[in-house]
């Protein structure tokens, strides 16, 4: 197995997806084969101060970066020679079998969508996020990938969904909630009020397991392992999410800083707070993949660590050998 990793992409260019690159390997035994894209001599410096001159790591020149403030859509195109369109590049043609990048997160969504097309039968790609629960892993489809959706892109979000986390996370029958105001299914916005009977339907006819409308407060319950909603909410929540683990850690230095009983009592709860906290944690899982595009594109946060790119690599990994986008395929065939 081929995995492209993009060395230009992210907040830490070079040093962040190179050294995740190493550490892949060395921690899986060699098992796949790394493609750096980027600058090959800056590639070559580094891959030498990290000392991996041995490892199975090839580089592929790329003259160009998509920066992080440009337009997706004219980067995309402007650019396609740069670090993140040559790996794509590389997968489409069959000389790579996914492709990891910590870089724009649009340009990789156009990218992809350029590059690989669309599973037969996908009419919008979306992108989930991790959030944790007591009974294991909620994923909430979409956070980004598609702003305005009609009500069968809910449901090819929900269908999608629920095949990845069938053969990535072994649940059998994902079950399936809506994000809405309330329970009922009179509530909401008329696209989600028809969302929820394209749902219903779906459900009937044994294609996911739909349980109704959840609320925001149900999101870390796990009642659902997945939840369907519009890019836009969907990516506001993920920004908030993202904002309590580094909110409780300045609520608890406030404390701290009152008297030393406080900075005694945060030195002795901080190891728990830190274990309680991890499932909030991006690292943890590394990065996504854009289902619905006919290749393995996984997206990373742009502040993504070594440790993060890792298991983004690790990710890739998965959704090949576990031929994800193939199992998408044959349940939308029908669509």
């Amino acid at each position: 197995m081929k995995i492209v990793v993009d060395a230009m992409g992210g907040d830490f260019p070079l040093q962040h997806p190179i050294a995740g690159a190493v550490m892949s390997l060395r921690q899986s035994n060699r098992r796949f084969e790394i493609i750096l894209t980027g600058n090959s001599t800056q590639i070559q410096s580094e891959l030498q101060q990290q000392g991996a001159s041995s490892l199975p790591i090839k580089i592929v020149d790329a003259p160009d970066v998509i920066e992080m403030h440009e337009s997706p859509a004219a980067a995309v195109k402007s650019k396609p020679n740069s670090s993140m369109m040559l790996g794509l590049r590389l997968c489409k043609e069959g000389k790579a079998d996914a492709f990891v990048s910590a870089g724009s997160t649009g340009a990789q969504m156009a990218g992809s969508l350029f590059t690989l097309g669309r599973v037969p039968g996908v009419q919008r790609p979306t992108i989930g996020a991790y959030f944790p629960s007591p009974k294991g892993v909620t994923m909430v489809f979409d956070v980004g990938a598609s702003i305005d959706c009609k009500p069968e892109h809910y449901v090819q979000f929900a269908e999608m969904g629920s095949i990845y986390l069938k053969y990535t996370k072994g649940i059998a029958s994902p079950k399936v909630g809506l994000l809405n105001i309330g329970e009922e299914d009179t509530k909401g916005t008329e696209t989600v009020k028809e969302a929820h009977q394209a749902l219903r339907v779906a459900h009937q006819k044994g294609k996911i397991n739909f349980i109704g409308n959840v609320e925001g407060r149900d999101v870390l319950k796990g009642d659902a392992e997945v939840i369907v909603c519009d890019g836009f909410v969907g990516n506001c929540l993920l920004k908030f999410g993202e904002s309590v683990p580094s909110f409780l850690k300045a609520q608890a230095k406030l404390y701290a800083e009152e008297s030393l009983l406080n900075k005694l009592l945060i030195g002795i709860a901080l190891n728990p707070l830190k274990t309680m906290l991890k499932g909030m944690d991006y690292e943890r899982y590394g990065g996504v993949p854009l289902l619905g595009v006919n290749g393995v594109s996984i997206i990373c946060h742009g502040k993504s660590t070594p440790t993060a790119i890792m298991n983004a690599i690790f990710r890739a990994e998965e959704m090949v050998e576990r031929e994800v986008n193939a199992h998408i395929a044959e349940i939308l065939k029908s669509a």
